[in-house]
């Protein structure tokens, strides 16, 4: 087939080129991952603003739950099915590129809402535009690199998440505290502007940087494949629903980890605030700190692991260490929430932190092992939209119902936190564990074809 543009050569048994080729493919992948920080930072530091955002617009727990969640999932979730096929067949870098200039520009209007709605709105813009990073990169990844060495690189890769959502808090905390020692930002003709526009309006600011070094990366070409008999959508779901057992156990596994993920990043802050009378910027300073460090260490260790295994001839890695994540995620998940003071809380969140950001990596490489290389993209964004729009949405809106449903909804989400982290480890644990032999079949089947 033709090279994409910009495409650089593979070896001829489909692994990277150990010259050059390995040095512009580390190249990319860090350049993918400044893209991943930046999308996280984008996506996260709504979560620090909860509180004064409450008050300008006069927002509920459950409002707040939905920008956070539903807002940005919705177009992100659905969008990304599309370019997905069309990174199957395009250049990848260029619609990284556009990607990362619109969702930059959505973060920045969501600094000038003036209503529940129109934030709503530019949260969509935001999850739209990152709709375009993670099903190009992740297709770029399995091209680059070879089976063996995937699942490090999506490990490094998913340090966006750790490292971004770390930087998210520390970010905000740190625009709080200035604000609240200098005043709020004068901004030419509009004035003096609140601190949560202020956090939206700084954020935005790199996107222009980050997309001309997307741009500037060289894409591998792709590796060989049949001639297209379907269309990679409907091709795609006929290969889910012919390894059904499989797909299910990654899915389920990454799905409920993501509830309880997408939740504990956006309500952990609130909780401290709420529980123990910290500032913003003091919640945000210890977890911002422990994410950043624990949360990357974590998720290294999750792909390293799975790499290690899977040298050792283990097929199943991939999806066998998420199922031993789950597990130890079990007790601190449960636990942490509900912590009497502030330093045993942060004890346990550190745990959990740890453990549980090693699965994701291992389920990014995991989908791309059991997928035909013609669809990988599409099918990586068909993960995605089950993360996203399951995971992400219910993720940040499931606490407030919880608390409202189970706990009075007084507002001390510890209770509701905690049930969520018990429910979504221990079924985790069991959705991976269900699928382990299909899935190094599955995996020998895509290898032979």
């Amino acid at each position: 087939m033709a090279r994409g543009d910009g495409e650089m050569p593979a070896s001829p048994s489909g692994d990277i080129d150990q010259g050059i080729g390995l040095r512009h493919a580390n190249i990319a992948l860090g350049i993918f991952l400044v893209a991943y920080i930046l999308s996280f930072i984008d996506r996260q530091i709504l979560s620090l603003m909860v509180e004064p955002i409450k008050q300008d617009l006069g927002l509920s727990d459950l409002q707040v739950g939905l920008l956070q969640g539903l807002a940005f999932a919705a177009l992100y979730a659905v969008i990304g099915i599309p370019i997905g096929m069309l990174a199957d067949r395009v250049s990848r870098r260029k619609i990284i590129a556009a990607g990362v200039l619109f969702w930059s520009a959505c973060t920045g209007l969501c600094g000038f809402a003036g209503s529940y709605a129109h934030l709503f709105v530019a949260r969509m813009g935001v999850g739209l535009g990152e709709a375009s990073l993670s099903p190009s990169a992740h297709s770029w990844l399995s091209d680059a690199y070879p089976p063996a060495r995937l699942s490090r690189a999506m490990a490094i890769y998913n340090l966006g998440i750790t490292i971004g959502g770390g930087l998210a808090l520390l970010v905000g905390g740190a625009v709080v505290d200035m604000v609240a020692t200098r005043g709020a930002p004068i901004l030419p003709v509009v004035g003096a502007i609140p601190t949560w526009r202020a956090a939206f309006l700084l954020v935005s600011l790199p996107g222009v940087i980050v997309a001309t070094l997307v741009f500037l990366a060289r894409e591998p070409s792709r590796r060989a494949r049949p001639a297209m008999t379907a269309m990679p959508l409907r091709a795609a779901l006929s290969h889910l629903a012919s390894n059904k057992r499989t797909f299910a156990a990654i899915y389920g596994n990454s799905v409920l980890l993501a509830i309880m993920g997408y939740g504990l990043t956006a309500w952990y802050p609130s909780l401290l605030i709420r529980s123990f009378a910290m500032t913003p910027g003091q919640a945000s300073l210890r977890l911002g700190l422990i994410y950043l460090i624990l949360g990357s260490l974590g998720s290294l260790a999750g792909g390293l692991a799975a790499e290690r295994l899977s040298l050792r001839g283990m097929r199943d890695a991939n999806l066998r260490i998420p199922m031993l994540l789950g597990l130890l995620s079990l007790l601190p998940a449960t636990l942490a929430p509900l912590m009497p003071s502030a330093t045993l809380l942060l004890i346990f969140f550190a745990l959990l932190t740890f453990f549980f950001n090693g699965y994701f990596g291992c389920a990014l490489a995991a989908i791309q092992l059991t997928t035909p290389v013609w669809m990988r993209a599409t099918g990586a964004a068909l993960f995605l939209l089950a993360n996203s729009l399951i995971g992400l949405s219910l993720g940040t809106a499931i606490v407030p119902l919880i608390d409202s449903a189970f706990f009075g909804g007084l507002g001390h989400i510890g209770p509701a936190l905690a049930l969520i982290g018990l429910c979504a480890t221990s079924l985790a644990t069991i959705a991976a564990w269900s699928g382990l032999r299909s899935y190094a079949r599955t995996i020998d089947a895509v290898a032979s074809n």
